[in-house]
């Protein structure tokens, strides 16, 4: 780490940061260490250094009357448990870091100022917490030397013509195959490295699930270049596992060993209508004081229930219908070709207000035949389960009294 970049005295506490010392690649892990020291004559409690907490981080880029970008905690508009909170004692310095690999993959190459301001956060039941003035205690500003990937350098992907593909990518250009290859093994290398944009959230996620599914097309050049990935980028290993998964279900291969058995009573049920006596499928897809209920249950024989329940009733509206044999098989055969049993969340952090749609997945009696899979919406719609996820949300619509399933 360089220097440490210490900002002003403020009761008796001041923050510090310190960059890498060396350059770091863009799309690479990049960490920053954050310090709070004391020399009050007083203990205070203060936000973001325990790490068996959750946090967030908020970013602000460089503006005309402040030419650095600012990180800050995005936990300030909540309320936490006392526990969130670390006491630092008088004559004390604390530490954490900041995991900022994706911010410099979005921002690119250059030598970037950059501070950190620490903001009021409240806690619960009275509790007294370290509060600084409202715009924040900021620390000095340190820089961050950020080198564009040596794996795109070495396959001749320079700073323009990783921009040209960055574009590409994010307006779907149908000519993004033929750029990719132009660039050889160096085109798969540029998606995988794009895949760690996933665990962004919101819009910031679409380059990263569009790379994702352009990954997995590429079939085992995209699993190489995956699993190469995950050592130069470990913060997105959760990701790449998961192109690595879906792109193994493209390409026909068996379900790993853990799965193998729901799998494979999955396929049976498909053609064996008479296997689906314990077939249960519910899904929720949203659940909130602010904006009521909808959830949806598929029984094997064709029975379906859907309770929906507005803002401000206590009471859901239950409706009852019924799918055909072929409507049933169509809702299974999308779960087998979403590969459900691989489903999982990535992003740790969900936008404001954002719903958690849950499918609940039940082929025969035992655990080994039940999956429960809760994403985030963003990650539903965008990832591998987009279109069983449209197909469900099509199953609980009240309005259509058999809620026909879209045609594949």
């Amino acid at each position: 780490m360089s220097k440490i970049a210490w900002g002003p005295l403020v009761d008796g506490v001041r923050f510090g940061i310190a960059a890498p010392d060396v350059e770091v690649e863009a799309g690479g892990t990049i960490r920053v260490q954050l310090l709070c020291s004391n020399s009050g004559d007083r203990p205070v409690h203060v936000f973001g250094f325990r790490a068996d907490y959750p946090r967030s981080l908020r970013v602000s880029p460089p503006k005309a009357d402040r030419p650095f970008i600012r990180v800050s905690f995005a936990d300030a508009n909540v309320l936490h448990s006392p526990d969130a909170f670390i006491a630092l004692a008088k004559g004390t310095t604390i530490t954490t870091e900041l995991d900022l690999s994706f911010v410099f993959d979005r921002r690119g190459v250059g030598r970037w100022p950059l501070a950190f301001a620490y903001t009021p956060v409240r806690a619960t039941g009275g509790f007294v917490t370290f509060a600084p003035p409202t715009e924040g205690l900021s620390t000095g500003v340190t820089e961050l030397f950020v080198t564009l990937a040596r794996s795109l350098r070495e396959s001749g992907i320079d700073a323009t013509g990783e921009a040209s593909l960055d574009t590409a990518l994010l307006c779907d250009d149908p000519t993004l195959p033929a750029m990719l290859s132009a660039y050889g093994d160096g085109g798969a290398a540029f998606l995988a490295r794009r895949v760690a944009r996933v665990l962004s959230p919101g819009s910031e996620s679409t380059i990263g699930w569009r790379a994702f599914h352009a990954l997995a097309r590429m079939g085992g050049a995209g699993i190489e270049a995956a699993t190469r990935a995950r050592e130069e980028v470990p913060h997105a290993a959760a990701a790449l596992n998961a192109t690595v998964a879906w792109t193994q279900h493209l390409m026909g291969h068996a379900a790993p060993p853990e799965h193998l058995p729901f799998a494979t009573q999955l396929e049976q049920i498909i053609y064996q209508p008479e296997m689906r006596g314990n077939f249960f499928l519910s899904w929720t897809a949203y659940e909130s004081a602010v904006h009521g209920a909808r959830r949806a249950e598929l029984m094997g024989n064709g029975q379906r229930i859907i309770s929906t329940r507005k803002t401000l009733d206590e009471m859901p509206r239950v409706t009852r219908g019924s799918l055909s044999e072929g409507q049933v098989r169509m809702v299974l055969e999308a779960l087998r070709g979403s590969a459900v049993w691989s489903l999982k969340p990535l992003r740790e952090r969900a936008l404001p207000d954002e719903p958690m749609p849950t499918l609940d997945v039940r082929l025969a009696l035992g655990n080994q035949f039940h999956r429960q899979v809760a994403m985030l919406n963003g990650e539903w719609r965008q990832g591998p389960g987009a279109f069983l996820a449209t197909l469900l949300d099509r199953l609980a619509d009240e309005r259509n009294p058999l809620s026909q399933p879209p045609p594949q």
